[in-house]
């Protein structure tokens, strides 16, 4: 294939997937992908199909793989999970299934859960340090980094944080890799997508301007030292970063076509429960909407409107 034949092969495709002519950057970086065959019309079509314009255009679009395929073994990265968990027992067994399949360390600070949730986690292999606490005052940043620490001690090449009402999408793991080895090799910083899962196994709701539903979720460590969470303004450090505080300042950040199910807003009973504590622990709210936008979310915003996710890609037993 000439350049001239690249050329027009990348126009029609920004025409028929983008709506758009491309840029010169864009056009450039095909030409090169196609001329140096590195890839062919079909993958210059999903690359486009699965980039972040196109996403944010048609938000529903499940992403597809592009390099891999369902015979491709997942390469071997050093990939740690960490939580921090009370009281999950409902959801915790399916989202440890779910990060087990894309790493084998997992480690965990449980703090005083009441319920089975400890006792969940430790029938899974991959959980390798769970650290119980009970009665000591809330605080985010405290236990964030003491997890932090736990993760660091497996050598890490990249530490995903998560909550333990969350779930990776079924059908993620391929895409994942694919984002970290071919799509964003130098990125040291991966934004997740939130579904925000509500009272039905495959709807998540679709319209609350309120939450801003795109978040850093995993950081390449690239052997940095001192790495930590800081303070929050925040009464007893609550609403703590994922990532830590010195690695937020990078502009290396690359979003993947990851997507998390969130149950934490499930129903309206766990909606008043996370509303109660948020209340009890900061009484003068003044950012967050005083945190009325969980249970009174139509105040904020236009009316609910759902989606619904296709067979694959939910939980049906939740």
């Amino acid at each position: 294939m000439n350049t001239f034949e690249a050329k027009k092969i990348v126009t029609n495709c920004y025409l028929e997937i983008l709506n758009r002519n491309p840029d010169d950057f864009g056009l450039n970086h095909y030409v090169n992908l196609l001329v140096g065959k590195k890839i062919d019309s079909l993958q210059l079509k999903l690359l486009l199909t699965n980039s972040k314009e196109y996403l944010i255009k048609f938000p529903q679009t499940m992403p597809s793989l592009i390099y891999l395929n369902n015979e491709n073994k997942i390469p071997n990265l050093n990939i740690v999970v960490m939580y921090r968990i009370k009281n999950v027992e409902r959801w915790i067994g399916n989202s440890l299934e779910s990060t087990s399949k894309i790493c084998n360390k997992i480690v965990i600070l449980d703090d005083g859960s009441t319920d089975n949730t400890v006792k969940i986690c430790k029938t899974f292999s991959s959980v390798v340090d769970i650290h119980e606490q009970k009665n000591l005052v809330f605080d985010e940043t405290r236990d964030k980094n003491l997890l932090l620490q736990m993760a660091l001690k497996y050598d890490p090449d990249y530490i995903l944080v998560l909550d333990g009402d969350e779930i990776i999408m079924p059908g993620m793991e391929k895409i994942l890799y694919e984002d970290l080895i071919y799509l964003h090799p130098n990125s040291d910083i991966f934004e997740f997508k939130i579904l925000d899962m509500s009272e039905q196994p495959n709807r998540y709701r679709i319209n609350n301007p309120t939450t801003n539903y795109i978040h850093k979720f995993l950081f390449k460590v690239n052997n940095q030292k001192n790495l930590h969470f800081l303070p929050t303004r925040f009464p007893y450090n609550m609403h703590c970063a994922r990532i830590p505080d010195n690695l937020n300042k990078t502009n290396n950040v690359s979003q993947s076509r990851v997507k998390i199910l969130h149950y934490g807003y499930y129903d309206q009973k766990l909606k008043q429960k996370k509303y109660d504590l948020y209340n009890k622990l900061d009484p003068n709210a003044t950012e967050f909407y005083k945190y009325e936008h969980i249970i009174n979310p139509k105040k904020f915003s236009i009316p609910d409107d759902f989606a619904y996710l296709s067979e694959g890609y939910y939980i049906k037993d939740i």
